[in-house]
């Protein structure tokens, strides 16, 4: 990869994460056509590209590129990066169970002695890594979104399951596209899901870059711009539900 010199050219990496950014999605998502409008406002264009994850976080260190697009404020990410200040989108893990359930308004801690479907290595608070850990709350673990999806369709099986809902609904859409999404959100984790930009402490050009990419996307919050491009992308709880 060359290195980062166009003039106002902001090179952003990442990873495929549907309906959220991907190389296939019309203006590769919503969250990058947030991005997009930011750097507009503030006189930039934006290069988004996609790889591994391993590959995207190698890069940024090394200040190869400007900054890992759409990470979470995790410690490892505080230290390794500068962070942006507010959150693109929020990519938190649901607790979604069958519409019309007993399920509603649930905390990790409520949930003891029901089996949770969760994708194997997803990331979970630290109070439901304990309840899991403890045996209290029955982790039921697959490879798969789409095994979720299935499992639940099995009476019996599992109770809830713990993913971003727009993640289990996009794929539950591409899979299944003459069915109806039949999950609804009945809780959260406790966990700041929010998706922010990790620029390059390496990169010489990332912090201005930053500076003006934050005030931008803080105008935006201000002048519900964010809101308009989430509802063009038919993104909203209340799609979902």
């Amino acid at each position: 990869m060359s290195s980062v010199s166009v003039a106002n050219e902001v090179k952003f990496i990442t990873v495929n994460w549907p309906p959220f950014y991907a190389s296939d999605l019309p203006h590769n998502g919503f969250v990058a056509e947030i991005a997009r409008e930011a750097l507009r406002r503030k006189g930039y264009k934006m290069d988004l590209s996609f790889t591994p994850l391993k590959r995207a976080k190698h890069l940024t260190r090394r200040g190869e590129v400007h900054a890992l697009f759409g990470c979470w404020n995790s410690l490892e990410n505080r230290t390794h990066y500068n962070m942006s200040k507010a959150p693109l989108a929020n990519g938190s893990g649901h607790f979604l169970a069958a519409k019309g359930s007993d399920f509603q308004g649930v905390r990790p801690e409520e949930l003891l002695g029901k089996r949770v479907g969760i994708v194997r290595g997803y990331t979970t608070s630290k109070q439901m890594q304990g309840l899991f850990e403890s045996g209290k709350v029955t982790r039921v673990e697959v490879s798969r979104i789409k095994q979720l999806l299935d499992l639940m369709q099995v009476g019996g099986r599992i109770d809830l399951i713990l993913e971003n809902v727009f993640v289990a609904k996009h794929v539950f859409q591409q899979h299944y596209p003459d069915k109806t999404f039949g999950l609804e959100v009945v809780g959260e984790d406790y966990i700041d899901g929010g998706l922010y930009i990790c620029w390059a402490e390496s990169n010489p050009e990332a912090h201005k870059m930053r500076v003006d990419f934050d005030e931008a996307i803080q105008s935006m919050i201000n002048d519900g711009s964010i809101d308009r491009i989430e509802s063009r992308f038919g993104i909203s709880l209340t799609s979902i539900q």
